[in-house]
């Protein structure tokens, strides 16, 4: 497997920052088979681009995948956030920017704006989510759904509950959570994330 696979943060977030660099990953629609994939010794000995693992986008967490044996390795929410940060740049480079916001819901939170369009979340030092709205990001989950699939896309490969909130046309499947531009099956969606994100409703 050579290739595989998130309403305006201005809305959502506090604290938007730089615009960070694009990753180049192919969406697939093949969910990769779950084995152990080795991290570096040291995240500044990082892979060459053609050896760099893949980012998947998943619900509760994200997955390192292997592109040449298509093993992955997953990066639960609960993780330390030295541990993440460091997995993350392996497929992603440094984090174009870290911040916090003290006025989130669920309590002051911290974060990290990964090149590539994925902002993840950290409380007390833990991870606890991930988000992008970033139209211009490849990354989607292992089913290839992501920021600009289709809400027939959605439909077709989770069982989503779809209704109207504070932030729009928003949908929920099992712990992925996200927003559509519109209620047709060829609205797209604009926001996707997992976990505990800063929204403000």
């Amino acid at each position: 497997m050579r290739n595989a696979f998130l309403v305006s943060t201005c809305l959502l977030l506090v604290a938007c920052g730089s615009e960070p660099a694009n990753v180049t990953v192919e969406p697939s629609n093949t969910v990769a088979e779950q084995a152990e994939v080795p991290l570096a010794n040291n995240a500044t000995e990082a892979p060459a681009p053609d050896n760099r693992p893949l980012l998947n986008l998943a619900p509760g967490a994200l997955s390192l995948v292997d592109p040449n044996s298509g093993r992955s390795r997953e990066l639960a929410f609960g993780l330390d956030r030295a541990t993440l940060e460091n997995a993350l740049e392996l497929a992603l480079g440094k984090p174009a920017e870290r911040g916090s916001n003290r006025e989130c819901g669920e309590g002051a939170m911290d974060f990290a704006r990964m090149p590539g369009g994925l902002l993840v979340w950290f409380q007390e030092g833990k991870f606890v989510g991930w988000f992008t709205d970033d139209s211009a990001t490849k990354l989607t989950t292992a089913s290839g759904v992501g920021i600009g699939s289709t809400r027939k896309d959605l439909t077709g490969a989770y069982t989503a509950e779809i209704s109207e909130s504070s932030l729009g046309e928003e949908f929920t499947a099992g712990e992925l959570s996200g927003l559509l531009s519109g209620s047709g099956p060829a609205a797209k969606i604009t926001a996707i994330w997992s976990g505990q994100v800063c929204n403000f409703r």
